[in-house]
């Protein structure tokens, strides 16, 4: 719902950096970020390695390292990529157009790119400590996420579809909280259930809880 891209300062430069580069670079930077994402997504930063990856690109491990410089730069890397991607499929929202179906949207969304999906809820889970690469990158996005969903609910209050006894910064951690934890077991089970349909169906009780003349 929110981008919170982290700032490439850490990481030292790759030799690529340095160099212009040709279409043919730019081309081959970008095969390597693909392969990324997928690798990133199926096993987590910790379990990927520049090796595997090198050999899914037919590149050597220097080669790799060319581009990127170190893989904590590649992972920084892959979240811009995520992060691009996904401002691309949603592009600027009006919050003024935010209703609660909003939320449906966006599982619905979810599941049409479940890798990028996937990659997100891999990498967070890796983010827990304080001193890994992006745990504060996903402190914001989430702190992002529940403020944009708050600006929803009250929007939602102000056009009359809920009541305007809700605290929106409340209900905001309960929507957030359920449409993470339904993410994980559509993620683990994707047959099993369809996301958009359960999403709305909780939004639904949402309506039940906190609308008018319920």
């Amino acid at each position: 719902m929110a981008r919170t891209t982290p700032a490439n300062t850490g990481p030292p430069a790759a030799r690529a950096d340095a160099r212009r580069r040709q279409s043919r670079g730019d081309a081959r930077r970008q095969q390597i970020l693909d392969a990324a994402v997928e690798l990133f997504s199926a096993k987590g930063y910790r379990g990927s390695g520049l090796s595997e990856l090198a050999d899914t690109v037919g590149m050597t491990h220097p080669g790799l390292l060319y581009y990127f410089g170190t893989k904590e730069r590649l992972l920084l890397e892959v979240v811009a990529e995520r992060d691009r991607i996904e401002s691309e499929l949603h592009g600027e929202v009006d919050p003024a157009t935010l209703t609660l179906d909003t939320l449906v949207d966006i599982a619905r969304q979810n599941m049409d790119n479940a890798v990028l999906t996937r990659l997100y809820v891999v990498l967070a889970a890796e983010s827990l400590d304080p001193a890994d690469p992006l745990h504060e990158f996903f402190v914001q996005r989430y702190e992002r996420a529940r403020h944009h969903i708050a600006q929803l609910v009250d929007h939602a209050m102000v056009t009359g579809e809920l009541r305007h006894d809700v605290d929106p910064h409340q209900l905001s951690h309960e929507i957030l909280a359920v449409l993470m934890g339904l993410e994980v077991q559509w993620l683990m089970d994707p047959a099993g259930f369809d996301l958009a349909a359960t999403m709305a169906s909780y939004v639904d009780s949402v309506r039940t809880r906190f609308g008018f003349n319920r």
